[in-house]
This record gives structure tokens, C-alpha cells and sequence, in this order.
């Protein structure tokens, strides 16, 4: 009998690897299952390596995150109206010219061999996460596939909505700074030099202000081409350091303890927290495994770690809500939140209901920050900008009153 090199998920979560004789791929497939394993990927070791190098090739199918959307809101729709997994990935293969189209016919050509759809769609692209996997795995496992696609799609369509969200709230702020960096180029590199003539006819002793202008457009226009290789020695240094972990590591400390910054991604993990460990509670994925899941699709390297020390504690028998309060990974409110669900025993459907109340928070989180931010800039630009108006109309007014005289 052929052997065939396998790769599957037990039922507490771990991955086997090893290998197992059969008649044939789907044969191997059923008796995985009955010694209680889930197949993730099953080939040939005669063909391992073709197999390898193909799987390679499809791995480079690279989608959007509106593609990646849409496949989950047509696979959705097209399981609740009554077809199965390898008939709603024909169907989205023949509609569809795109990338999903394509993805879809690759994924059931998988499915087709016998492979589940979670591991095809780790085959076949890796836009798919370990999250949003491991969400298609626990619909599979319970048979509900069409609810937890559903569901799969709301979280992706509600974080598309706070990425956006915070995006927009950086726009005006960034858009204050470059205008307000413009201006004050324009007048250092263009309007202080033509005044210089004037000043230096008067005889008249310039302001404090307008000679550290004169030095700065001096040195602009001497030294342009020593500053841009200094910006680009300095682009290419933090560029190469940005991925170091002390880089990472102090750039995700600094986005938690600043200002204003620190609530709006304060209250962003938050809602991603609850989103998250509440769709997978409510697909089936036990409290352990969630968070690990939870903790995988964490970006902030601090609040990581504090996961990470969550799930010891909670490995260790402690209450989920106990163990948020200690590593302090929430705030006062969440926690509330998460021990009404542990008493009552429906922590699934309070985090789901806390998540819909917290996009409201985040959005007004978000108002009142930019509120903030944005008078703050106003003020400073104004200052500095005004400033330099106001010592360059008032040298212009003192010249020409000298020289009438």
C-alpha cells in the first residue's frame, strides 16, 4: 500500500506529523479520523516533492483584504442556501474572473482530494490567517460552516471599519503638519531671501527670529544635497532597524503610554479582543486555544506578552477575568464585562454583545482625541507660522519708516 506523509490537528489543539498507509488519499483521511485527528495536508512521499514545489507556487496567490472579504460573504451565502463546500467553490469559480475565482478553483481542487477547507485555504494563499483558519476549522468540526463564515465576515468587515476609522482620524492631523512644513519652507527658502537685500540696506539690526531664519535658508541653499543624504541615510537606518525586536519593542511601548495615542489603540484592542475571543467561543474553539489564537493575531508585542501571561494563568485554573485584572491587558470596564459572562455562563454571547457596544466607544474614542489633536496643532502651527509673519511684516514697517525719515 502507497504511504502518504500527513500533517493533522488533534483534539486538544497540538499538530501530529508523520506518515500512514492506505489505499488511497481519502482512505488515509478516514482513518486519521477515527484515531481522532483532523487532516490539515496529506501527500504522496512518493510525490512529496512535486507536491511541495506545487503548493509553493500556489502559496504566492496574494488577496486583498476586499478579496478576502468577498470570498467569505459568497462562501457564506452560498452554504446557507444549501450546497456543499466543494459545490459553493465551483460555483464562485465559474462567476468570478478575479483572484476569488481563482482561489476558489484552486481550493477545490483540494477539497475535492479530500483535504478540509481550512487547510486548502492554507495551501492556497496566504492571505488567510491562522485566525481566520482555525474559524473555517471549528465550523467544520461542528457543522455549522455557514454560520462561522457568516460571522467571519462581520469581524473582517468590523475591523476594516476601525482600521478605517483610526486612518481618518490621522488625516487631518498629518495633512495640518505638511501644509504647516510647506509654509515655513516657502518662507525660509524663498521670502526671507528676498527681504535679506532689504534688511541689509537699512542697516537696522534684525530680530532674533529672523537672523536664525537667515542662517537656516543660508544653509538650505548651501547644503541642500548633505541634508537629503542624511534623510536617506536615515530612512535606509530605520528601515533596516524597524524590524529588530528592541525597535519593535519600544516602538509598540511608545503607542501605549502616549497620549491620546494610547486610547485609540487602547480601546481598538479591546474590540478586536472581545470580536475575536467571542467568535471563536462561539464556533466551538475552547477557551485555551482562543486565546492562543487571540494572542497570534495581536500586533503590539506588550500586550502579546500580556496574553501570553494570561494564558498561563488561566492554564493554571484561573478565571479568565482574574487574570485580565493582573496583567492589567484591559481596562476596569472590559473586565466587568468578561465576569458577568463567566457568572452567568454565556461568555460568548456577552463578549459578542460587549464588541457591538464597543465600535460605538472606539468611534467616539477616536472623535474625542481628534478633537484634541487637532486645536493643539492649530495653536502651535499658528505660533510658529504667525511668528515668523509678524517679525517679517514688522521688520518691513521699520524699514520703511527709516527710510522716510
Amino acid at each position: 500500500m502507497p504511504a502518504f506523509a500527513y500533517q493533522a490537528l488533534s483534539a486538544d489543539g497540538s499538530v501530529k506529523n508523520g506518515s500512514i498507509e492506505a489505499a488511497d488519499r481519502g482512505d488515509a483521511i478516514r482513518m486519521l479520523a477515527r484515531r481522532g485527528l483532523q487532516a490539515r495536508s496529506i501527500q504522496s512521499q512518493a510525490a512529496e516533492r512535486e507536491k511541495e514545489t506545487e503548493a509553493d507556487a500556489e502559496t504566492t496567490l496574494h488577496l486583498k483584504k476586499t478579496d478576502v472579504i468577498r470570498f467569505t460573504e459568497d462562501m457564506g451565502d452560498l452554504l446557507a442556501s444549501g450546497l456543499q463546500v466543494e459545490q459553493a467553490l465551483q460555483a464562485m469559480e465559474n462567476r468570478s474572473a478575479s483572484k476569488v475565482g481563482r482561489l476558489a478553483g484552486k481550493a477545490r481542487e483540494l477539497v475535492r482530494d479530500g483535504v478540509p477547507l481550512s487547510a486548502a485555504l492554507r495551501q492556497v494563499s496566504g492571505s488567510f490567517d491562522e485566525l481566520y483558519c482555525n474559524m473555517v476549522a471549528a465550523g467544520e468540526n461542528s457543522g455549522a460552516l455557514d454560520e462561522i463564515m457568516d460571522r467571519q465576515a462581520r469581524h473582517l468587515r468590523l475591523m476594516e471599519s476601525v482600521q478605517a476609522k483610526v486612518t481618518g482620524a490621522l488625516i487631518y492631523p498629518a495633512f495640518l503638519i505638511t501644509s504647516g512644513s510647506a509654509l515655513a519652507l516657502v518662507m525660509v527658502l524663498y521670502l526671507l531671501p528676498k527681504l535679506a537685500t532689504l534688511l541689509t540696506g537699512s542697516g537696522r539690526e534684525p530680530p532674533l527670529m529672523i537672523q536664525a531664519s537667515l542662517t537656516l535658508s543660508a544653509f538650505l541653499h548651501d547644503w541642500w544635497w548633505a541634508l537629503l543624504v542624511f534623510v536617506a541615510l536615515l530612512v535606509v537606518t530605520l528601515f533596516g532597524a524597524h524590524k529588530t525586536p528592541a525597535f519593535q519593542s519600544a516602538w509598540h511601548r511608545l503607542m501605549i503610554v502616549t497620549p491620546g495615542i494610547r486610547d485609540i489603540n487602547r480601546a481598538r484592542f479591546e474590540l478586536q479582543f472581545f470580536e475575536t475571543l467571542g467568535s471563536l467561543l462561539r464556533g466551538g474553539v475552547p477557551l485555551l486555544p482562543a486565546l492562543e489564537l487571540v494572542r497570534r493575531a495581536v500586533t503590539n508585542l506588550h500586550l502579546k506578552n500580556s496574553l501570553t501571561q494570561a494564558e498561563a494563568m488561566v492554564q493554571e485554573g484561573a478565571s479568565l477575568s482574574s487574570t485580565m485584572k493582573k496583567t492589567g491587558v484591559l481596562g476596569t470596564q472590559a473586565i466587568d464585562v468578561i465576569r458577568i459572562g463567566e457568572d452567568t455562563g454565556q461568555l460568548a454571547t456577552v463578549l459578542g454583545k460587549a464588541a457591538a457596544r464597543m465600535d460605538t466607544q472606539l468611534s467616539r474614542v477616536i472623535e474625542r482625541v481628534t478633537a484634541l489633536i487637532q486645536p493643539v496643532l492649530l495653536l502651535v502651527m499658528a505660533a510658529f507660522v504667525g511668528g515668523m509673519v509678524w517679525s517679517m511684516v514688522n521688520i518691513v514697517f521699520s524699514t520703511l519708516q527709516q527710510l522716510h525719515r
